[in-house]
């Protein structure tokens, strides 16, 4: 009996990615503050976002969204809404 051997590797597909032009000036800037859904991921992301908006020197409004589950990607909607509407996005974890 012959023995057929797969190869389960695939190439990647080249992709070009470029980040959106959103320069952070003096201007109206919005960070995505998206929690996890772990304990004290909100803590975490507000102390980070707290010494950002200070190092920015001027006001940075934070809009924040939160993850079904830590184990579940953000869906396309919410993903989409943040590319749309803020300037950069910080992601927290927790535990």
């Amino acid at each position: 009996m012959p023995i057929t051997l797969v190869d389960p590797t695939v190439s990647a597909s080249a992709t070009d990615l470029r980040p959106a032009r959103r320069p952070l000036g003096r201007g109206h800037t919005v960070a995505a503050l998206v929690r996890n859904g772990k304990p004290n991921s909100d803590v975490i992301l507000r102390g980070v976002f707290e010494q950002l908006s200070k190092r920015l020197n001027h006001p940075v409004e934070a809009v924040e969204f939160t993850k079904e589950s830590a184990s579940r990607v953000l869906s396309e909607e919410m993903t989409g809404l943040i590319a749309r509407r803020c300037h950069f996005a910080l992601v927290g974890v927790g535990d």
